[in-house]
């Protein structure tokens, strides 16, 4: 049989309250990943679609059919991740939802941060590469301290992060786009989208990466995503990848990132961007968009120093321990 590790013991004092020892779910804020248009930033309904699919809904899901309080985050997906319609935005709608503020469709946290609310963030692509940036760069020693938002804020009062298919170390996607790959990929890359300034800041080169502009992150992050390749567009990514984005990056490995990994080799616990703050939580059979919109139940593997054990001991690298579960399913079982 096959289990999650104890999680209570994984993730320690996130889920508990420290003074009562008392476990109270955590209100979960939904950050979205990139955008070709401003539609996130200026319609709640545009963010809250991001999470949908037809009838699917990640957020439904992994809110246990909306019984844990949410808060759903708009921002500029066109801008680079460090500008104030981006990080800043997310950084000051996150203070918001743990001030029990609403969000656009009237979603809130009932219990907030002063009356001893645990929120995590669970952020998907771009968001990823947002997130790595405020919690990297919430104290006054860091490169980047409080940059265009109240950093040190969020950082003093989310519990965790968890990631989808983030973009930890950049895109190799995005190299192709902005015609820094090879000649073909360039070519494919040129009939996705337009190299605008948010997909220039996504690219893996070490110039525009995150881990260059930002420290350890204050809070862990958890990193998960997909391994179910994309026709055409995987053929210009290293290893596994979920069709935007290589294991290098979603891994938040260090070293080189187009490194190519696959779920037996990926980078563990101790080989990461940063000297402390990413954990491997496992990796599922998805597509960059399956991973946010709950529309592809399907296979979870086990990753080096992944979260699932086997007979009470870890399961080895690249073990199936689920044969259908979705992220947002996998995020609902984690509280």
């Amino acid at each position: 049989m096959r289990y999650l590790t104890a999680l209570r013991a994984v993730l320690g004092a996130v889920l508990f309250s420290a003074a009562t020892q008392a476990y109270a779910a955590p209100c979960l804020i939904f950050v979205h990943g990139k955008q070709t248009d401003t539609n996130t930033y200026t319609s709640y309904t545009a963010a809250r679609n991001y999470w949908v699919n037809g009838s699917n809904d990640f957020i439904r899901t992994a809110t246990k059919n909306f019984a844990t309080d949410f808060y759903v985050v708009g921002y500029n997906g066109t801008r680079p991740y460090w500008e104030s319609q981006s990080a800043g935005e997310v950084a000051n709608e996150i203070v918001a939802a743990t001030n029990g503020v609403a969000d656009g469709g009237g979603n809130s946290c009932s219990t907030t941060y002063a009356q001893g609310g645990t929120f995590w963030i669970v952020a998907h692509s771009m968001g990823s590469t947002i997130t790595d940036w405020i919690l990297g760069n919430n104290d006054a020693s860091d490169p980047n301290y409080n940059y265009n938002g109240p950093y040190d804020t969020v950082a003093q009062r989310v519990s965790m992060a968890i990631t989808l298919g983030g973009a930890h170390r950049g895109s190799e996607g995005a190299d192709a786009v902005c015609g820094n790959s090879s000649w073909g990929c360039n070519w494919v890359g040129s009939w996705i989208q337009d190299c605008d300034d948010a997909t220039y800041w996504l690219r893996s080169a070490n110039d525009v990466q995150v881990k260059t502009y930002a420290s350890a992150p204050a809070k862990n992050i958890y990193l998960t995503g997909g391994y179910e390749a994309i026709f055409g567009a995987s053929a210009c990514l290293s290893g596994e990848d979920d069709g935007v984005v290589q294991y290098a990056s979603i891994f938040a490995c260090g070293g080189s990132a187009g490194t190519s990994y696959n779920n037996s080799n990926v980078c563990n616990n101790s080989n990461k961007q940063e000297v402390s703050g990413f954990f491997n939580l496992d990796a599922s059979h998805e597509d960059h968009s399956d991973e946010r919109d709950d529309s592809d139940s399907d296979t979870r593997r086990q990753v080096p120093d992944g979260i699932w054990t086997c007979s009470g001991s870890p399961c080895s690298p690249n073990t199936i321990v689920q044969s259908s579960m979705t992220s947002a399913e996998f995020i609902s079982i984690l509280y």
